[in-house]
């Protein structure tokens, strides 16, 4: 494999900062697929990343009382964002070329903000892992298999294709809605697509804002839109972008056998937090498994030579935005925000409150008990509790219920 990173660029990334930094040229991809395709300026992207996102946001962004109290969150806790943001510098770039690359919307890379604060070591409490919480059920529908060495969902490279995957099928799934899409990858495709039923069932809208979804869905769709005008407007807000260093980025080496992180802490001088963080998806401190490392620009001169000498390379070091071409599905390629800005763009503060008096009316139903009725019956008749049942109409005696009774259930929305 010819070498992807040429010393003097290195020694130029050392030195220079982000708004000067020299960038890898524009390569003509050997191999296409038959999608007709943008072509990259991978200087715009290495040279300031997220003055590139800044310029490409263009999901429109409602003004409802859901989006201006995430702001306002947000706006309130300004330096743990500012933390969070700046915690994306080494991995930004790869996630943004690669989601150019496949001509979807910049504006997901903000995913891996909302999900893991750009923390490919966080776990959730329902088992998601890194940057993009991706859980284990997703993780094996996508071919991300863990073993006791190691966890794909935290390797950057192989979560980001996965999600991107996943958030490409969700879109088809939900007809370019992107709202919806992100609906979706946070509560699940099924979710979603029953809170639509649900909707239908009763005559009411089906956009993102009509549904009823659970509350930690609810704010991550307006809490994305939120973030996305902070970005966009960062100076009205007072928020400043990283000011990223390409030599900061993550290149990549491929191993010949295994070796610890705290012999390459030792032989990079890279801190082993760092590197910890950066091969998360290594679960043992140890190298095995794909046998890949991941480590800044700045370092790969140094590391390179002191592993080649021990003959534990196998070829040069990759650039990620220069690596092997992606496979691109034609049945992807048109994917376009303003399918979703239509859609949304007159949707009012008011019609949000509509949908939610109507969510309350329908959530609620009061049954008249007939002969032959028992608590039990009614309950699994109704997916609900007998406990639930019992606590909702004050029943202390389950036994004691006639004909003619009102019970009042609440009622899952499209659970029936």
């Amino acid at each position: 494999m010819k070498l992807r990173i040429i010393t003097s660029l290195l020694l130029a990334l050392l030195i220079n900062g982000c708004q000067n930094t020299q960038s890898p040229k524009a390569i003509t991809k050997s191999t296409q697929s038959s999608a007709s395709l943008p072509q990259t300026d991978y200087s715009s992207i290495t040279q300031d990343p997220w003055s590139f996102i800044q310029s490409e946001l263009k999901i429109d962004i409602p003004d409802n009382k859901r989006i201006m109290s995430e702001k306002e969150k947000i706006i309130k806790s300004k330096t743990s964002f500012d933390a969070n943001i700046q915690r994306s510098e080494p991995y930004i770039y790869y996630i943004v070329n690669q989601l150019n690359e496949r001509n979807m919307p910049v504006e997901l890379a903000l995913i891996p903000l909302i999900e893991s604060a750009y923390n490919p070591l966080a776990t959730s409490y329902a088992k998601a892992a890194g940057l993009w919480q991706i859980v284990p059920i997703t993780a094996k529908a996508y071919g991300l298999t863990q073993n006791s060495w190691y966890d794909p969902r935290r390797d950057f490279i192989e979560s980001t294709d996965a999600a991107i995957n996943l958030l490409q099928y969700l879109n088809q799934r939900f007809e370019g809605d992107w709202l919806l899409t992100l609906a979706a990858y946070n509560a699940g495709e099924g979710r979603v697509r029953k809170a639509i039923e649900w909707n239908k069932s009763k005559g009411l809208p089906t956009n993102f804002w009509a549904l009823n979804l659970s509350k930690e869905t609810m704010q991550y769709v307006p809490k994305f839109l939120a973030i996305t005008d902070i970005i966009r407007n960062n100076e009205q807000y007072n928020v400043s972008l990283p000011a990223c260093t390409y030599a900061n980025s993550l290149v990549r080496l491929d191993l010949s056998k295994q070796i610890s992180l705290d012999k390459i802490a030792d032989y990079s001088g890279i801190s082993l937090d760092e590197l910890l963080e950066f091969n998360a998806g290594y679960l043992k401190k140890v190298v095995k498994g794909p046998y890949h490392l991941f480590i800044p620009a700045s370092y790969a001169k140094k590391l390179y030579s002191k592993l080649q000498e021990s003959n534990l390379v196998t070829s040069e070091v990759v650039d990620l935005l220069l690596s092997d071409p992606i496979t691109i599905d034609p049945k992807y390629t048109y994917l376009d925000p303003k399918f979703t800005n239509k859609k949304y763009v007159e949707i009012t503060d008011n019609d949000i409150s509509y949908y939610e008096q109507e969510h309350k009316r329908y959530s609620q139903i009061i049954y008249r008990v007939k002969s032959g009725d028992n608590l039990y019956n009614i309950a699994k008749n109704h997916k609900v509790k007998v406990t639930e049942l019992a606590k909702w109409n004050k029943i202390n005696n389950l036994n004691k219920l006639k004909p003619g009774d009102k019970l009042t259930i609440n009622i899952k929305n499209g659970s029936l």
